[in-house]
């Protein structure tokens, strides 16, 4: 039943975008008719569901229902698309790069998104794009734009160098180092404290981090679910999955995406082990 209904979701959302695309061809007086009814209809809407969440909130037997209900991926994306849920900024810009995937592949390459801070956004290039090409530099343009055009809190963004950028480095001493604790790097416990696949909570100040080791890397995440931003350490994990015990969203680890609503993704710390101690770049 279960499957059945997610096919109908995604069938309809689907037959939206149909729809959509056909409208796109109609002239431009039907269109923009086309495109006010949507925005009509879709403002009814809005009205409706932000009185039923009010009616909800009043009780605490409601704010259960609540939570309960935004765990289905459907209920999820209609409350998102109304901006009765926000996104974090992390995810919006993790959403503007989706947007330029395509043509970043096209190119034979690609781009990572590293960390969001304050109003600037480090991300790296790669494969073909991580050169110093001309075409390289055009790509370089577009990962910028995109992200400004989609997310103008964002005035900065920063292509980071590998070494830096990957939310893992191998287990293998780095003798370049320098002063880490200088460039906001913090150590973590040792690699032999991590088991395979079994996620570890580190705090340090007000950073609360979730650290697993897999397949002879070390990944880092913040240890808040972008859902409704609850601790996942105690989650339940299977395999390279683990689901947040608050509202069952579920999280690839070793890439920090949601298996549960797409568009959502874990924060990621840069990550480097020496001496089979491992840090963490916070800041």
């Amino acid at each position: 039943m279960k499957v059945q209904q997610e096919e109908n979701f995604q069938a309809l959302a689907e037959r939206v975008d149909r729809v959509l695309d056909s409208i796109k061809g109609l002239p431009e007086d039907a269109r923009m008719k086309a495109m006010e009814l949507k925005k009509a209809i879709e403002a009814f809407h809005e009205h409706a569901l932000r009185k039923l969440v009010r009616t909800f909130r009043e009780t605490e037997e409601g704010k259960e229902l609540l939570l309960k209900a935004v765990e289905d991926p459907s209920i999820y994306a209609m409350f998102l698309l109304h901006g009765i849920i926000k996104q974090d900024l992390f995810t919006r810009v993790a959403v503007a790069l989706e947007e330029v995937r395509p043509y970043m592949r096209s190119h034979g390459g690609g781009v990572e998104l590293v960390e969001v801070e304050g109003k600037t956004a480090y991300v790296r290039l790669q494969g073909a794009c991580s050169g110093c090409s001309l075409s390289a530099v055009t790509l370089k343009n577009g990962v910028e734009e995109a992200i400004k055009a989609r997310v103008p809190e964002i005035e900065h963004v920063v292509m980071v160098e590998e070494e830096v950028a990957s939310g893992y480095l191998p287990f293998h001493a780095m003798n370049d180092t320098g002063n880490l604790e200088q460039n906001g790097w913090v150590q973590g416990p040792s690699v032999s404290e991590l088991e395979e696949v079994r996620p570890v909570r580190f705090s340090h100040e007000d950073h609360d981090i979730l650290l697993v080791r897999m397949d002879r890397k070390v990944m880092a995440f913040r240890n808040q679910c972008p859902h409704m931003g609850m601790p996942l350490d105690g989650g339940m994990t299977d395999g390279a999955v683990i689901t947040c015990p608050w509202h069952g969203f579920r999280f690839d680890l070793s890439t920090g995406e949601c298996m549960t609503a797409p568009h959502v993704q874990l924060e990621p710390f840069p990550v480097r082990v020496e001496d089979q101690k491992i840090w963490i770049r916070l800041g």
